[in-house]
């Protein structure tokens, strides 16, 4: 049976660093929002900015592993990679949704007011179950201090499949046009249902809510036809890709349109995060790939965060409820409040991932060499052939 080699991608954990810091610190005026608080404004990067680093960067990773494992084993272990995903992601995400559903919002100072009394009003058993099948939230129940988990879907829905479709395509030019399906399969069906008049027998608000999902699955898919394109090309990245130019014009155009989203147009989904999933798979490209990159990310504090950073992105929102909740308990001076409120996020936010990654995560992360290799015994040879 071929070996698959372990891979390391240099710089990955810093980006995934910057993406957990990003949506933690843009989701503090969110909180505040919801307690009906004045917000400032002065971080001038959306949230989502973040999640669609995190989603270009997921795509990326995770395919060119898979075309890793491909050309040891010229297969795709779906039961393997199901189990993987399932260890790293099912323990925390049902973990962080149990202390939403039945902690945080019963604490009277994490209250959010008309949200968390409201939750319990609205639960059912079809919320319930809504919940646990991780499925996008067409019952529409809140549960404050767990809204970042809507992107946990939109990946767990994507790796359904994608693993699948490359064990089927594994031709690179199918496999491109498979990727570049997914990427406009919202435009795809907006069209069809166009074409067949369809529009007329579904509400705006069930077609817009299934556009939206699929342009959330689309930027996922940008990261999978990056890799596509690109993994074991170094000749054609070295000539396109590589140069200093090209890095600093990608630079570029993230900030200037983070800058234009926030200021101009106000608005989080006013450029389709699609077109930064593209600018930021070209940042992966460079960084994971060029050793003459201009994002060297490989330091000790970051690769550190990039490691936590599954635990930052979902424990960051109850721990800002938590730091707000402290920081009106200590003054009621609004910028001494502030300052604490940030201070006390991060602290709290790296304090309860470490701790959660060295004693909760890591329980589930070792189980997975075992049911690994229970799965390889009792897998017939002539799959591998």
């Amino acid at each position: 049976m071929a070996k698959i080699q372990n891979v390391y991608f240099p710089n990955l954990n810093g980006l995934r660093a910057i993406g957990a810091v990003i949506v933690m610190i843009g989701h503090v005026d969110f909180i505040k929002q919801l307690w009906g608080l004045p917000v400032a404004g002065w971080f001038p990067v959306f949230g989502k900015i973040g999640v669609a680093l995190f989603f270009s960067l997921s795509g990326f990773l995770i395919t060119s592993l898979l075309f890793n494992e491909l050309d040891a084993t010229r297969t795709v272990r779906l039961k393997d990679f199901y189990i993987r995903r399932i260890l790293r992601i099912w323990p925390l995400y049902y973990w962080v949704v149990l202390l939403g559903l039945v902690v945080l919002n019963r604490i009277p100072a994490l209250k959010i007011p008309g949200l968390s009394d409201g939750m319990y009003q609205h639960m059912t058993v079809a919320a319930l179950v809504n919940v646990l099948l991780i499925v996008p939230n067409f019952t529409h129940f809140y549960i404050p201090y767990t809204d970042q988990r809507w992107s946990i879907i939109v990946e767990e829905q994507f790796y359904l499949i994608q693993p699948a479709v490359m064990r089927i395509f594994r031709n690179r030019k199918v496999l491109v046009a498979v990727f570049c399906l997914l990427a406009f399969m919202s435009e795809i069906v907006t069209g069809l249902i166009r074409v067949f008049h369809l529009e007329r027998h579904i509400s705006a608000g069930v077609l817009e809510a299934v556009m939206m999902q699929l342009r959330y699955l689309g930027c996922i898919a940008v990261g999978c036809l990056a890799s596509t394109l690109f993994y074991k090309r170094e000749s054609l990245l070295k000539s396109a890709l590589f140069t200093l130019t090209a890095q600093r014009l990608v630079l570029l155009a993230i900030v200037g349109l983070t800058l234009t989203s926030f200021y101009v147009l106000h608005s989080d989904e006013a450029i389709d995060l699609r077109i930064y999933c593209l600018l930021f798979a070209l940042v992966v490209i460079n960084a994971a790939l060029n050793p003459r990159n201009i994002f060297r990310l490989e330091t000790p504090v970051l690769n550190f965060l990039g490691k936590i950073s599954y635990g930052i992105y979902m424990y960051h929102m109850m721990c800002i409820g938590i730091a707000f909740a402290i920081a009106r308990a200590i003054t009621t001076n609004v910028v001494l409040q502030n300052i604490l409120l940030y201070l006390l996020t991060i602290v709290l936010t790296i304090l309860v991932s470490w701790l959660s990654f060295d004693y909760f995560e890591s329980l589930f992360l070792r189980l997975k060499p075992r049911l690994q290799a229970l799965t390889t015994r009792k897998r017939p040879e002539k799959v591998l052939l």
